[in-house]
């Protein structure tokens, strides 16, 4: 599988939401101290790239790693996987 690039943002959103698992968008855009518009553009290229998904649940949208963005971060940070299991 060839790595996507990624800009650093966009690397440090996939790292956060690998992390916990899910992200709320509000509660990213707080613990990245990134503006909710800065947020909504790294998540439309993550999504783009199809490395996360995302859904509306009604009081905020959240936020996942996809399959494809668990390889890649497999990939980017081996050692992130240790945790994961």
């Amino acid at each position: 599988m060839r790595t996507p690039d990624l800009p650093q943002d966009c690397a440090l959103v996939l790292q956060q939401v690998h992390e916990s698992g899910e992200e709320d968008f509000a509660g990213l855009a707080t613990s990245l101290r990134l503006t909710p518009g800065h947020l909504a553009h790294i998540i439309q290229e993550l999504a783009r790239k199809r490395l996360i998904v995302s859904r509306n649940a009604g009081f905020g949208i959240w936020i996942r790693l996809s399959a494809r963005g668990k390889r890649v971060m497999s990939t980017l940070w081996p050692e992130s996987t240790a945790y994961a299991l």
